[in-house]
């Protein structure tokens, strides 16, 4: 469910906290959900206690440089401690690095006092959020807060990990990440900056609709090629845009005024205009209200996004529009449900 502006808001709060953190030790509980390679994970995924391994290994005592996004996908980036001409070799397995003559003194690349420095590069962690996928962050002080994984008031609290709690980061400084999945599609993988052309969703996914890349004519461009695909699927299509799911598609086509089992090819190009502006209009709201929390979706610390208060059509079908008051329909697109109102849109 996590579409662009929810993946946006967990990559702009984990990457103020846990921006310059060093990763103490990682415990995959659920060795499915991890893998390391450019490979694309199957759906069918089966047990892989060495991949969990691996992937536990390498990631224990690497610090997080940054986390951003492309598309609907998290990119984790580290530094790592080299050593260089010094001859000194890393510390061997299980000796303690918080004292200070390890303290490592900039992430500039300047030598501790035992020679290693910090430099970029590496490795990237890469993770999909899919359906049902969380990340919780929580300080050692918060360890004992209670968070509601799914968006409701009846839904039960839980104390972390939870039984949906599949893999955990700790922290040098006792504050721990937990990635939780409900239906358990997510997932998670190690690639080497080398290997990074190679991951086969980064080399498919189309422009960033909030990027410059995103001009009208590539827009007209991609959209006349799909002449006979009706427009919902068309923007729900990553490889001709980017980060659009199933939430703001409708809201994109409300607000354009377009009915969203439309065909290409009968759009006319002053409507596909209204749909270019639409979208950015949209998705920038989305990030603003910090997601739509109307099912799985909560913010790094257990909170709510307020986009869904603002929602025209979607998940709205049966009830009257907020605009004027004909009562939203619903519809049926390859396996995803669509809202309009048929009275607004045309």
């Amino acid at each position: 469910m996590p579409e662009l502006p929810e993946v946006q808001t967990v990559v702009s709060e984990l990457n103020r906290k846990l921006k310059n953190l060093t990763i103490k030790s990682v415990q995959v509980l659920r060795p499915k959900m991890v893998g390391v390679g450019p490979k694309t994970l199957s759906p069918l995924r089966t047990h892989s206690p060495a991949a969990a391994r691996e992937f536990e290994s390498k990631l224990k005592g690497e610090k997080i440089k940054s986390v951003s996004r492309r598309a609907k996908l998290l990119v984790f980036d580290f530094y790592r401690r080299t050593y260089p001409s010094s001859g000194l070799r890393p510390p061997s397995p299980g000796k303690n690095l918080s004292g200070p003559q390890t303290d490592h003194l900039s992430l500039s690349g300047e030598k501790n006092k035992v020679g290693s420095v910090w430099v970029e590069g590496g490795i990237k962690m890469l993770v999909h959020l899919k359906m049902t996928g969380q990340f919780i962050y929580l300080k050692d002080s918060e360890l004992d807060k209670k968070i509601r994984l799914i968006n409701s008031s009846t839904a039960p609290l839980y104390k972390l990990p939870s039984p949906y709690t599949h893999i955990i980061f700790v922290f040098s400084d006792g504050s721990k990440l937990f990635y939780n999945d409900v239906r358990q599609f997510g997932y998670l993988k190690l690639v080497h900056d080398k290997e990074i052309e190679k991951v086969p969703e980064l080399a498919e996914y189309g422009p960033e609709p909030l990027s410059l890349e995103f001009s009208l004519l590539r827009f007209f461009t991609a959209v006349k090629k799909r002449s006979k695909t009706r427009i919902k699927q068309l923007l729900c299509d990553q490889k001709i845009i980017a980060g659009i799911g199933n939430i703001y598609s409708d809201e994109i086509l409300f607000r354009a005024k377009i009915r969203p089992d439309r065909k290409v090819s009968r759009i006319k190009n002053q409507e596909l205009r209204a749909i270019f502006k639409a979208i950015p209009f949209i998705l920038k709201k989305g990030i603003a209200e910090h997601g739509s929390s109307v099912g799985d979706f909560v913010r790094t610390d257990g909170s709510w996004g307020s986009m869904g208060k603002y929602h025209f059509v979607y998940g709205r079908g049966g009830l009257p529009c907020k605009v004027c008051g004909t009562i939203i329909k619903s519809m049926k697109f390859t396996g995803r449900t669509g809202s309009y109102c048929p009275k607004c849109q045309r």
